[in-house]
C-alpha cells in the first residue's frame, strides 16, 4: 500500500505524527530514568514517587517496602507490609516478593500468614535454594528445628556456598556437632573440612575433633595443609594428645611419612629426612630476612642430609625457628638432644635449642649454650620437666640478638637429629619446670662428610 504526500498540508501532519510519536517516547525514556533513580537513592520521598511514576512496577513496591522495613534511621513495618502487598498483588509468581512479605508479617507477629506466604513463594519456585534458606530461617525462629535442619541441607545440596552460613545456624540451633554433622553436611571433604575451620573460629577443639573423625572415616582425599587452621587453634589450647593424634592420622590419610622416632622421641622428622611441612606438629619454618635455608646432603650428622642456615650478615637477627609443637605428659621429665654445627658464626651470640611451653613464652624451661665461630657437629643436651598442665612444648632453634656494636649475623649453621625423650614414666621425674638440670654440650663429634 502507497501513501501518496502529494499536498504540503498532508506532509506537515505527517510531520506533526512523528514528532508527537518522538515526544512520548522521549518523555517516557525520561520518565523511566527518572524513576529508576529516585528508587535507588535511599530518600524516602524521592523512592515514592518513583513507585507513583510507575505504580505497575512490583520491584519498585518491593524495593519500597525493604526501606520501611530496614531503614537505618527507623523501621516501619505496617507500611513496608503494605508495599510488599502491593508487590505480590503485580506480580504473583515472584518468589522473592512472597518471602518479603511472610517476614513482614513475621515481624508484626502474625506467624501464620508468614507460614501460607512462605509456602506460596515455595510453590512459586520449588528450587529455589534461596527460598529454601529463607523458609529454614523461618522455621528456626519458630523453635521447629528438625524441619529447618532439613531445609537447610537441600538448599546447601542445591548451593554449596551457603554451607558456611548453614554451619553457623545449625551450631547455634543444636550446639551439637554430630546432630549438625548428620543433618547438613555433604559426606564430602570440602564439607567436612570447612566445618573444621568453623571450629577453628569458634575455638571449640572438642567440637571439631568430631568432625575430624567423619572426615578420617571418609577416607576421601584432602590437603595436609587444609588441616593447619584447627590443628593452630589445638595447638594454641594445649590439647596435645588429641593434637598428635590427628596429626598422624592425617599424615596417614595423605600419603605422607607418619612413624614415631625409633628412640621414643617426641620430635617428628628430627633428622629432617622429609620436607618440612610449615605446619600442623611438623616443622615450622617461616621465611625471614637476613637469613636462608635449605636441606644439605653433603653436611649432616646422621641419615641422609641436615637442615642448613645461611645467615647473610646484614642483620642482628633474633632468631627463634626452626621450630616445632611437640605433644607431652603433664609432669614428665624429657631429655633434649641435638646436633649443631657451624661455620663463622659472627657476634658474641650464636644458635641454640630453646625448649618451653608456648603458652608462657617468658618461663624458658630450657636453653643449651649457644655456638658462635666455627664448631664440627656439636651435641647440645639437657632434661626439662613439663609442668602439671602441660600437653605441649615448643621445642626451637634459637638465638639472641647481639648487644655488640658489630652486631650482625654472619655465617652457616647445620641443624641435626633433634630429640626429646621421655623418662620412664616410673622413675623419678626431676621436680618443677624451675628446677631444670643444667643443659650440656658435649665434645664436637666429626659428621658424615
Amino acid at each position: 500500500m502507497e501513501f501518496r504526500l502529494e499536498t504540503a498540508s498532508s506532509r506537515i501532519a505527517l510531520l506533526a505524527v512523528c514528532a508527537v510519536v518522538v515526544a512520548l517516547f522521549c518523555y517516557e525514556a525520561v520518565r523511566l530514568e527518572l524513576a529508576e533513580h529516585r528508587i535507588w537513592s535511599d530518600d524516602l520521598a524521592k523512592m515514592q514517587s518513583a513507585a507513583a511514576l510507575e505504580p505497575g512496577y512490583a520491584e519498585y513496591w518491593d524495593r519500597l517496602g525493604r526501606f520501611l522495613q530496614f531503614g537505618l534511621d527507623e523501621q516501619n513495618f505496617p507500611d513496608a507490609l503494605h508495599n510488599y502487598e502491593k508487590a505480590v498483588k503485580i506480580s504473583p509468581l515472584t518468589a522473592r516478593y512472597w518471602i518479603d512479605l511472610a517476614i513482614a508479617h513475621e515481624n508484626l507477629g502474625d506467624a501464620e500468614k508468614a507460614r501460607k506466604e512462605f509456602d506460596e513463594a515455595r510453590k512459586d519456585y520449588p528450587g529455589s535454594a534461596e527460598v529454601r534458606w529463607e523458609y529454614a530461617n523461618f522455621l528456626l525462629r519458630q523453635g521447629e528445628v528438625p524441619e529447618a535442619l532439613q531445609e537447610m541441607r537441600t538448599a546447601v545440596q542445591e548451593d554449596s556456598t551457603l554451607l558456611p552460613l548453614a554451619i553457623n545456624r545449625a551450631w547455634r540451633a543444636t550446639n551439637d556437632p554430630n546432630q549438625l554433622a548428620d543433618a547438613i553436611l555433604p559426606n564430602t571433604a570440602a564439607a567436612y573440612i570447612e566445618a573444621l575451620n568453623f571450629f577453628a573460629g569458634e575455638e571449640d577443639v572438642n567440637a571439631g575433633l568430631k568432625i575430624w573423625r567423619r572426615l578420617a572415616d571418609s577416607h576421601q582425599p584432602f590437603e595436609i595443609e587444609q588441616l593447619f587452621p584447627f590443628l593452630d587453634v589445638a595447638i594454641q589450647q594445649n590439647h596435645g594428645a588429641d593434637g598428635e593424634r590427628m596429626w598422624l592420622e592425617a599424615l596417614a590419610a595423605c600419603g605422607l611419612p607418619h612413624d614415631m622416632p625409633a628412640n621414643g622421641s617426641v620430635v617428628l622428622n628430627g633428622g629432617f629426612e622429609h620436607d618440612i611441612l610449615n605446619g600442623g606438629f611438623d616443622w615450622r619454618l617461616p621465611s625471614s630476612w637476613g637469613m636462608t635455608a635449605d636441606y644439605d646432603t653433603t653436611i649432616h650428622h646422621g641419615g641422609q642430609r641436615s637442615l642448613r642456615l645461611d645467615f647473610g650478615g646484614g642483620m642482628n637477627l633474633e632468631l627463634s625457628q626452626p621450630l616445632q609443637f611437640v605433644a607431652v605428659d603433664p609432669s614428665r621429665a624429657y631429655h633434649l638432644d641435638g646436633f649443631i654445627r657451624t661455620e663463622n658464626i659472627t657476634t658474641e651470640s650464636g644458635v641454640r635449642f630453646y625448649v618451653y611451653d608456648p603458652r608462657y613464652r617468658d618461663r624458658i624451661y630450657l636453653h643449651t649454650d649457644d655456638l658462635t665461630g666455627t664448631h664440627d657437629w656439636t651435641e647440645l643436651q639437657g632434661n626439662v620437666t613439663t609442668g602439671p598442665d602441660t600437653q605441649i612444648l615448643q621445642i626451637e632453634v634459637h638465638r639472641i640478638p647481639s648487644r655488640l656494636f658489630e652486631n650482625k649475623l654472619g655465617g652457616t649453621a647445620w641443624i641435626d637429629d633433634v630429640s626429646l625423650v621421655p623418662a620412664p614414666a616410673a622413675g623419678p621425674t626431676a621436680g618443677t619446670p624451675a628446677e631444670m638440670a643444667t643443659p650440656t654440650i658435649s665434645a664436637p663429634r666429626q659428621g658424615i662428610q
